[in-house]
């Protein structure tokens, strides 16, 4: 790296693209163009302020762009191909980047894009020396741009709005223009451009890498700094695409996965295609080298043995002048080896003999054979040297000395001489070295010097080889810029070697031969996978989008339209738990319509004969042929009036009558009788000569421990009886009995108000008696007391200055003829049933009698009877059960928006509450009607244990010390319902959890007596006002404190504490002070008494 102050002193040269570099030129503006169409709305007018900051924006990007940077070179760029030019390297200009990121941020894409494109030509012209520069600082622009005034709502989005983020995550892209400006720009083959496009991109990102980080730094400080003005307008958050359509969030989610995995395999598959290349052609080298150099000792060799027979022959030395010529072309012409063979006296160093002729005449010495000469003067009897070419367009020659035996004459030295285009020997050896033309290479055999001696061009021939002489394969840059792959081969035992030299291109040709058909399969794989993805993810989505428009209709009540249920895969089972869902809401909803019309109907009436009517009804809705309702006369209160002891409906009812006795008895005995088939029942007898139902179902009437009598219904044919039906005759029979309580009871109400109509006075019921001026008359003892009257000073006053009470004020001044009713709560804080009538004498209105019942207790009835139809509720639990089940597999399907997440959870959170308020109102309804205790030693720690360990990280999440103090004298165990006191004890805890602020403490501790086991539960929470402490454990009460109302809770908590702790035969208690904390004290004693047996009679 060293530091540029300017790129002027570079030479302009913007190279123009190939021809189908300009297609792909025009195509990337047109796209570029597209670009900018697409982000039209925020293409607005700009003011005053703006065009000047424009104006000097671009007055910068010709400085930033050209001066101050880092001309950044590592090993491993190659130059331009085909020019003998050292690596351009790439130039980090540190500021070029800053004048089109702030316009991106501060005067929206348009400008971003013209300064961009002005920078990039000025790099372009420059710098790169090609015109996609341009395009690609046009595209990076207008992307950083929409980057960082995008108002998509999503977290993803929110971190992509940040200037230095968006910055960088646009460097990768100059990789991609790198490659596309070498491969249509560059004029070589596509494996020359893909190298070098390989070689230079890393330096070439790391310098744009620089230049976007330096931008994204003061682009960062320019938003945080200038938040208004940084991107446009702000307009309000918007959902993404991936939110606005599951299908769109898998498509891009998989799709971005399958395009990492798919780049990733591209490169490996490059990588590994690029490897296997080299070793092939390093193998294919390495065998043709050696294969060269195997040849050259042969060669070497057998014309050393050759030159030594001839010197052995002693018809060397007998023969002279042209015998010893004609010898010599003898021996030339036996093995065709040698072009010329001399002899020479080596004392006077004169040619004795030679052949051929021609060769004789024009014979010298050459410098190396004269070296040989000294030496073998000097007694070396064999030497071999290479020799230049005799002619242009001829190879090197090779020499051979030896020396004749001294036979006492002169000693004499025989020169022979052989090409190597010419000799047998070495034609394998020129072929083999030639195949390289076939991948554009060549081959060369050194001598010992180091100098060529074949070669494919003529001007290299015995020129001095400088590349490398390592064994085996380097790469090297030849002075071209074309990388090259040399192959070193020494020939064994001698100083010869093999050079083989092929363009590293051959190399890429080869991996891509090996590399494009795997490509080509992979993309054609991955978008496969992309359509099957979106098309199958359309089935999956389609079903989601009608199954939301189905849960649309339940919550709006439309129960009646049914789910089609289709598959059986997670779709299809949600689908298929909808429609339960929905089918079981709509049996509910039907059953609690008609339980509502029951018990308006039965309500509205004291009459036996109204009141049980909708009773019979009912039950005849299930399907029953006849419903009767046989009463008990000797369980029935006593009564001045007859009463009728059977009431019916339906067209069988008569025809069954006679199993009334029967039924009757047995339901004296057992709460229900369910009998499907009554031909094959044993629990009633039935007379089989009489007709008998198919199936019968019969409920015992029972109130307050009174035997009233039975429900029953008649089936003609045998059926199954589901748990629904059972249970709506159970609730149902529930209703009757309460009528037909009430029905006697009024009853005896109206027979004891006929008595003391004589005695007003000793009656315990209010009676007013008015005139017909509306002046109270009469008002006995009970009225008195009930309205706070004094008898003295009322009687004889209007009634407007008596009764306070609107609505009696009302029945008393009513002009209406018949009776009148009405309910109304008196100072005594209990609810009258008033009843005012017209007191007629000879047919006219003498005054008014008003009788005021205490109906208080019928009200409680009233709530018990609310209480038990809400104990229907567990019914729900089931449905409620699949619904968060399955509305918390959703997340399974695939990755959901934020959107739909809030809808899941909303709906999980309504489902957890309703589940809680069922559990608690069947916990409740458990306790109190008295299901047996399931007493069991109960270890103290073990409760203890079991309910600090669930809540300690409630609170720690609200940084609560919750401590649990235990003193050693402490009993082991406890006799008790381990669940329920386990749940009381929890319920106290987790309250003061919940009411402790931030910071508090919760101390939980246990202490005994001789005969009680006492839980204490204090904390140092909101406190508990007086007024609120009398009705603290009662149903449904919640306190009056806004902090208090402001924590979730159903009501019912303390109130199943209470009810535990009187189960066990215990009690609870609290002791508070407002604004310092509360202190719950729960009593069981610590065995509970054996319960008695009885009898069965």
């Amino acid at each position: 790296m060293r530091f540029l102050f300017s790129l002027l002193t570079s030479l302009p040269f913007p190279a123009a693209p190939t021809l189908m570099g300009w297609v792909a030129w025009l195509v990337l503006l047109g796209l570029l163009v597209y670009n900018l169409y697409s982000q039209r709305e925020t293409l607005t007018k700009w003011p005053s302020g703006l065009w000047g900051l424009f104006i000097g924006l671009l007055v910068l990007v010709p400085l930033t762009s050209l001066f101050l940077g880092f001309r950044i070179i590592v090993p491993g760029t190659l130059p331009l191909p085909n020019l003998p030019a050292e690596p351009p390297g790439s130039a980090m200009m540190l500021f070029s980047a800053i004048p089109w990121t702030l316009a991106g941020g501060l005067l929206g894409p348009l400008g971003a894009v013209v300064l961009g494109m002005l920078a990039g030509l000025m790099r372009g012209v420059w710098d790169t020396y090609n015109l996609f520069t341009l395009l690609e600082m046009g595209f990076v622009a207008v992307w950083f741009s929409m980057l960082v005034r995008q108002r998509y709502s999503t977290r993803l989005y929110a971190i992509l709005r940040q200037p230095l983020v968006a910055a960088l995550i646009l460097v990768p892209m100059r990789g991609v223009f790198y490659v596309a400006a070498a491969f249509f720009t560059l004029d070589a083959p596509a494996t020359a451009r893909l190298d070098f496009a390989l070689s230079n991109a890393g330096v070439s990102i790391l310098a744009f890498a620089g230049e976007m980080l330096v931008a994204g730094l003061v682009a960062q400080a320019v938003s945080m700094a200038f938040p208004a003005a940084w991107g446009g307008k702000q307009l309000p958050l918007q959902s993404s695409p991936t939110e606005r359509s599951l299908e769109a969030r898998f498509v891009f989610g998989t799709g971005a996965f399958i395009i990492i995995i798919l780049l990733t395999l591209l490169i490996g598959d490059w990588q590994v295609a690029g490897q296997a290349a080299r070793r092939m052609l390093k193998d294919r080298l390495s065998s043709t080298a050696s294969a060269a150099a195997d040849n050259v000792p042969f060669f070497l060799e057998t014309g050393q043995s050759l030159a030594a027979q001839i010197v052995s022959d002693s018809r060397l030395t007998e023969l002279s002048g042209a015998d010893l010529s004609n010898f010599l072309g003898q021996r030339i012409q036996t093995v065709p080896y040698f072009d010329q063979v001399f002899l020479i006296d080596l004392s006077s160093r004169t040619l004795l003999a030679g052949y051929p002729a021609e060769a004789v005449a024009t014979f010298s010495v050459s410098a190396e054979e004269e070296i040989g000469l000294q030496r073998a003067a000097g007694g070396i009897p064999s030497q071999t040297y290479s020799l230049p070419p005799s002619a242009p367009g001829e190879l090197a020659r090779v020499s051979f000395l030896a020396l004749a035996p001294n036979t006492g004459g002169t000693p004499r030295l025989l020169i022979a001489r052989t090409t190597l285009d010419s000799n047998p020997l070495t034609k394998p050896l020129l072929n083999t070295l030639s195949s390289l033309k076939e991948m554009n290479g060549l081959g060369m055999l050194l001598n010992e010097d180091q100098r060529v001696l074949y070669h494919s061009s003529e001007d290299q021939m015995m020129a001095s080889y400088s590349g490398p002489t390592e064994p085996g394969m380097q790469e090297i840059t030849a002075s071209s810029g074309v990388r090259q792959l040399v192959y070193y081969q020494p020939v064994r035992g001698h100083p010869w070697a093999v050079v083989l030299i092929v363009p590293a291109q051959e190399a890429q040709q080869l991996a891509l031969e090996i590399a494009l058909p795997l490509l080509l399969m992979i993309l054609a794989m991955a978008l496969v996978a992309l359509l099957f993805l979106r098309f199958g993810l359309r089935g999956v989505t389609g079903s989601l989008q009608t199954l939301a428009a189905e849960a649309n209709r339940i919550a709006q009540g439309k129960l009646d339209h049914p789910l089609h249920v289709e598959g059986v895969d997670e779709i299809g089972q949600l689908r298929r738990a909808f429609e339960q869902m929905r089918a079981s809401l709509q049996a509910r909803l039907d059953e609690l319509n008609r339980l509502l019309s029951v018990s308006q109907s039965a309500s509205s009436s004291l009459e036996m004969q109204d009141a049980l009517k909708p009773v019979l009804e009912a039950v005849l809705a299930t399907g029953a042929s006849c419903v009767r309702i046989v009463l008990q006369p000797g369980n029935l209160p006593d009564s001045p009036a007859e009463m009728p002891m059977h009431y019916s409906l339906g067209a069988t009812s008569q025809k069954y009558a006679h199993l009334d006795d029967q039924v009757l008895a047995v339901a004296h005995k057992q709460e229900k009788l369910v009998i499907p088939n009554l031909s094959r029942a044993r629990e009633l007898p039935v007379n089989l000569s009489m007709q008998n139902p198919g199936a019968l179902l019969a409920v015992a009437l029972r109130h307050e421990n009174r035997y009233y009598g039975v429900l029953w219904a008649a089936y003609d044919q045998p059926r199954g009886f589901p748990e629904s039906d059972v249970r709506f005759v159970i609730t149902v029979a529930g209703q009757a009995a309460l009528s037909i309580s009430n029905s006697y009871l009024f009853l005896n109400v109206e027979a004891s108000r006929r008595q003391l109509e004589a005695i007003l006075n000793s009656t315990p019921d209010p009676v007013l008696v008015t005139d017909h001026r509306n002046r109270l008359l009469l008002a006995n003892r009970a009225a008195m007391q009930a309205m706070g009257l004094d008898q003295s000073r009322a009687a004889g006053q209007p009634t407007e200055q008596v009764v306070q009470q609107r609505v009696l004020f009302d029945l008393l001044e009513s002009s209406a003829e018949g009776q009148q009713s009405a309910e109304l709560l008196l100072p005594d804080k209990r609810t009258y049933l008033a009843t005012a009538s017209t007191v007629k004498v000879e047919g006219r209105s003498v005054g008014r009698v008003c009788i005021l019942r205490d109906v208080t207790y019928f009200k409680e009835l009233d709530t018990m009877k609310s209480e038990f139809v809400a104990t229907v509720s567990h019914d729900l639990r089931s449905p409620l059960t699949l619904m968060r089940g399955y509305a918390t597999m959703l997340d399974m399907v695939g990755d959901l928006n934020e959107q739909q997440q809030t809808y899941v959870r909303k709906i999980i959170s309504g489902v957890e509450n309703m589940a809680r308020l069922v559990n608690n109102l069947l916990d409740l309804g458990r306790i109190e009607v008295g299901v047996g205790l399931e007493v069991d030693s109960v270890p103290v720690l073990d409760i203890l244990e079991r309910v600090t360990g669930p809540l300690q990280h409630q609170a720690s999440a609200k940084d609560i010390t919750l401590a649990v103090e235990l003193p050693r004298d402490m009993p082991h165990a406890v006799q008790a319902d381990g669940a329920l006191l386990h749940q009381a004890v929890y319920n106290l805890v987790e309250n003061a959890i919940k009411y402790t602020p931030n910071g508090g403490r919760v101390t939980v501790s246990a202490h005994s007596s001789s005969d009680q086991l006492t839980f204490e539960i204090s904390d140092s929470g909101i406190g508990i006002p007086k007024e609120d402490m009398p009705r603290l454990f009662e149903k449904f009460y919640r306190g009056s404190q806004r902090e208090a109302r402001a924590q979730q809770g159903t009501g019912l908590g303390l109130a199943i504490v209470r009810s535990i702790a009187e189960r066990h035969g215990g009690k609870v208690w609290v002791e508070s002070q407002l604004g310092k904390g509360s202190t719950f004290y729960l009593q069981v004693p610590l065995a509970q008494p054996m319960a008695p047996t009885t009898p069965i009679s």
